[in-house]
């Protein structure tokens, strides 16, 4: 009967890729909190509390529960910003993970 037919070229062996120029420098990331968020958070928490009082407070002496509501939200909204922003500072320093200077690769001769 006839035997099978073998390919006349052999299995060339599978090679890596090497790149030249290229070094695989090890990278620390640093896990900080977002600063814009805890802003954003405190100023949401100042609208909705400047809400609840202009609401709950009846007008007065010529102030409508708008002007209230208006001078309530830029006061609080300054305040709750700056405490937002300071519990991320306090929140960034408790988790006590610095960056690493980076080191220098070797060079690898010939590149």
């Amino acid at each position: 009967m006839s035997e099978p037919v073998q390919d006349p070229t052999p299995e060339a062996p599978e090679r890596e890729e090497e790149r030249e120029g290229t070094a695989f420098v090890q990278v620390t990331r640093r896990r900080a909190p977002r600063f814009r968020s805890f802003a954003l958070t405190g100023l949401l928490l100042a609208f909705v509390v400047s809400g609840a009082i202009a609401i709950t407070t009846p007008p007065s002496d010529g102030y409508s529960q708008q002007a209230l509501f208006g001078y309530l939200f830029c006061s609080l909204g300054l305040v709750f910003v700056l405490l937002g922003a300071l519990v991320a500072v306090l929140a960034d320093r408790r988790t006590g993970t610095r960056a690493q200077p980076r080191r220098r690769s070797r060079k690898r001769p010939g590149v």
